[in-house]
């Protein structure tokens, strides 16, 4: 439910779920934001008190605008950052790239080179032995859409030092070693979706063997070059004094270069680069990347209470307004890429910082593309007491509620409590942070369960316990 917990910093998971009470914390400070907002406001908002640089592009009604902001701030003031300079500071983009690796998958299967249903097995056969039935199983449509029961990383490697080692030092002799040693997550594909640096690593290395070629390369020659893309790319070579020098709070931290773990996160880019790939898709069909750029955003799978399509977190319903993104964090680097085709605006963040309070302005656009009710609708005290108890979501995850005076409380697992203003009959909502949370009834007229809806997602919890006390 959290957009991102700090627990999950160093394991890179980057899904960001736009979900999150975050109770006492960044969210209760949000301000009006939205994507007409000024980027620079919006890059002051995002990189908070931390050092760094944080620049923002938006494309709104076709034209880009830049903002950015430093800290320290520069001895002079900075040249307004444009399109065609050659001086946009350069960013690792982390699991943004990932979206890469689901438009290339998304071309293949638009030219006929490779179908959802293939699988690992298929792929590979005659290249890598010893692979388990289950992982043999499969399919390419469970890899980018993170349902694949595939681990983090391999070999049980979850965060700290050791992932970042994987990531530094697998190249591929290693990593199909270590596919003949990878444990799926339960018995067989498919699964809940359960994010996979290793089955996205995986996934681009399938679609390398299919052309006898390199990731890098695919990206290169299908997306970046086509698109004009030059300052998107792995080596940085005579590029590599444009990084944004990159922290970890007040620590610098180093770059991070990685071989066979490239599809999940090795891509460095500029906001320029990155508002010409939005735009390429925006375009759809007609545009440069063809049909591939309408298929990418196809929803493929359930994923964290919304849909995922081609490696893209999907918000929203059909029919209604739908947002795309993906986010990346890396050592010293954390970034957002967003899309939203039905207004044709477009949103890259860009952090030399991977402790940015981005998570703030992400959770302003989503309160401002899926408003809430804000006027309270007066509810009698008694009834409260129908809602007390505990709700699960998940193995892992529950939601409390609880009456505190006159007033009904939630918290998520794990976390403080928030008030709930009601808007109606079994309704409330955090305004603040756009959550609503309406509650089901079944027999007898007893509520057996809630859904918590917040832009664009949406979780369902059954209750699981009776009522729980909570002292003053």
């Amino acid at each position: 439910m959290r957009l991102l917990s700090p627990a999950l910093y160093p394991r890179w998971f980057a899904a960001w779920l736009l979900l999150s009470l975050l109770a006492g914390n960044a969210a209760a400070q949000l301000v009006p934001l939205t994507l007409a907002s000024d980027p620079t406001v919006l890059a002051k908002a995002a990189l908070g008190a931390e050092r760094g640089t944080l620049v923002i592009g938006t494309l709104r009604n076709g034209k880009a605008a830049y903002g950015a902001a430093y800290n320290p701030e520069p001895p002079s003031t900075p040249r307004a950052i444009e399109s065609n300079s050659a001086e946009q500071p350069m960013f690792e983009i982390g699991s943004v790239t990932k979206v890469f690796t689901g438009l290339l998958l998304a071309q293949a299967v638009e030219r006929g080179d490779l179908k959802l249903d293939d699988t690992v097995g298929k792929l590979l056969a005659g290249k890598v032995e010893g692979l388990s039935p289950p992982v043999a199983a499969v399919t390419l449509r469970q890899l980018v859409t993170h349902t694949g029961c595939m681990p983090v990383m391999a070999d049980g490697v979850a965060g700290g030092p050791a992932l970042a080692e994987q990531f530094r030092t697998f190249d591929k002799p290693m990593f199909w070693a270590a596919l003949t040693r990878i444990k799926l997550t339960a018995a067989a594909a498919p699964c809940e979706g359960n994010y996979s640096n290793f089955g996205m690593a995986l996934l681009g290395l399938l679609l390398g063997e299919r052309y006898n070629t390199s990731w890098g390369e695919l990206v290169r020659a299908r997306i970046t070059e086509p698109l004009g893309m030059n300052d998107t790319v792995i080596p940085l070579g005579d590029k590599a004094s444009r990084m944004a020098p990159a922290f970890a709070g007040d620590r610098r931290q180093q770059l991070l270069d990685m071989l066979a773990y490239s599809p999940a996160s090795a891509l460095r880019s500029t906001a320029a680069d990155m508002l010409t790939f939005s735009r390429a898709i925006l375009a759809g069909a007609s545009g440069p990347l063809g049909p591939a750029a309408v298929r990418m955003l196809t929803p493929l799978a359930r994923y964290e209470g919304a849909e995922i399509g081609y490696a893209v977190m999907v918000r929203g319903t059909e029919g209604a307004r739908r947002t795309y993104y993906h986010a990346g964090v890396t050592e010293g680097y954390r970034t957002l890429w967003l899309l939203a085709p039905d207004t044709g605006e477009a949103m890259i963040m860009l952090s030399s910082n991977t402790r940015a309070p981005m998570q703030a302005v992400f959770l302003a656009i989503g309160k401002s593309r899926y408003p809430v009710p804000t006027v309270e609708v007066p509810v009698d005290p008694a009834r409260l007491e129908d809602y007390r108890g505990e709700f699960r979501v998940s193995k892992t995850m529950s939601l409390t509620f609880t009456v505190r005076g006159a007033k009904l409380l939630v918290r998520e697992t794990g976390r403080g409590y928030s008030a709930l203003m009601p808007t109606g009959n079994d309704r409330f909502v955090v305004a603040t942070i756009g959550a609503q949370f309406v509650f089901k009834r079944g027999e007898g007229n007893a509520v057996v369960g809630v859904t918590l809806s917040q832009g664009g997602s949406q979780l369902d919890a059954q209750r699981a316990s009776e009522p729980v006390v909570v002292t003053q």
